[in-house]
């Protein structure tokens, strides 16, 4: 009885532990803290899911403190992250202006500088910033930082500009099948840098904004999927878009051309009934997940050494 008891023990601490570590990237500060986890990892790179984000304000904290204590620029940087990730882009602009000052012409600030901007509504600004990043590190964000070019190109110049053959310099055609001049390698690459920049973009943006250009990148993406024939994937980005705002018979006629090749595929049946899409978990998710991980395995623990001491 008290061997099935601890086995007990310990499989109830596994399963919170799986549930408390979502799968995912982490963003690492340079003191050691994690702040952030990209849910991309926890179904499919492709489909943007935006950022889980903790340990927040303790961060704030102790990077201002190693600021002080140290003059050391890349913490009052990191600093100017959390407060991005917090929606403070005031805050966040003004402290990296003054890094700037400080050290100037370094690529996390002109990129931080640009995003900050952007988020104020200060296209031009933003799109200065930008430019100057890519100048710095052309290969930043898995060199996708040419959508973000476009997109703020179209933001200044208007409506009419939100467009594919605007913003990616393609377009997928006008039937129920998406069509493409771009070769499989092009697709790729553009599948990757569509996934990046929305990605990003998702976290700071609330489906009600009726933002018309996250959506129709999102279109756009599941188009580029379609064509790569990752139907799955496709098939939960055109729903992302239309919960996004996409809407119309265009939209209507390439879901329902993925549905059915999905239905012929007889391994993606699935698919169909369970799409990826979840609500995002809240920071005060995270913590209660993370508390009852921690708790279980104390108790796991404290079990294993209690009957190995009745022996």
């Amino acid at each position: 009885m008290k061997r099935v008891l601890l086995i007990f023990l310990f499989l109830f601490a596994s399963l919170l532990y799986s549930i408390a570590c979502v799968n995912g990237l982490t963003r690492e500060l340079k003191d050691g803290t994690v702040v952030s986890m990209d849910l991309r990892g926890e179904h499919s790179k492709y489909i943007p899911m935006g950022y889980l984000i903790f340990n927040s304000d303790k961060a704030l904290k102790r990077l201002d403190s190693l600021w002080k204590t140290t003059k050391d620029v890349d913490y009052l940087s990191d600093y100017a992250v959390v407060l991005i990730f917090q929606h403070e882009y005031k805050k966040a602009r003004d402290i990296y202006l003054k890094i700037e000052k400080i050290k100037p012409d370094q690529y996390a600030t002109a990129a931080n500088l640009g995003t900050a901007y952007e988020l104020l509504g200060d296209n031009n600004n933003a799109l200065k910033w930008i430019r100057k990043s890519v100048q710095i590190n052309p290969a930043s964000h898995d060199s996708s930082e040419w959508v973000h070019v476009n997109i703020l190109e179209a933001k200044i110049k208007g409506d009419k500009f939100y467009t594919s053959d605007f913003l990616l310099k393609t377009n997928f055609g006008n039937d129920s099948i998406p069509v493409s001049a771009l070769s499989n390698t092009e697709l790729i690459k553009l599948s990757d840098a569509l996934a990046f920049q929305l990605n990003e973009r998702v976290y700071f943006t609330n489906p009600l904004d009726n933002d018309k250009i996250v959506a129709q990148l999102l279109f756009d993406l599941a188009n580029v999927l379609t064509l790569l024939e990752n139907k799955k994937d496709a098939l939960a980005v055109y729903k992302i878009a239309r919960k996004y705002g996409y809407s119309g018979p265009l939209l209507d006629s390439r879901m329902n051309y993925v549905k059915s090749k999905l239905i012929a595929d007889t391994d993606s049946l699935q698919a169909i009934s369970k799409p990826v899409l979840q609500t995002p978990v809240s920071e005060s998710d995270y913590t209660l997940f993370y508390i009852l991980g921690v708790g279980a395995s104390i108790l796991s623990i404290g079990g294993f050494f209690f009957f190995k001491r009745k022996k």
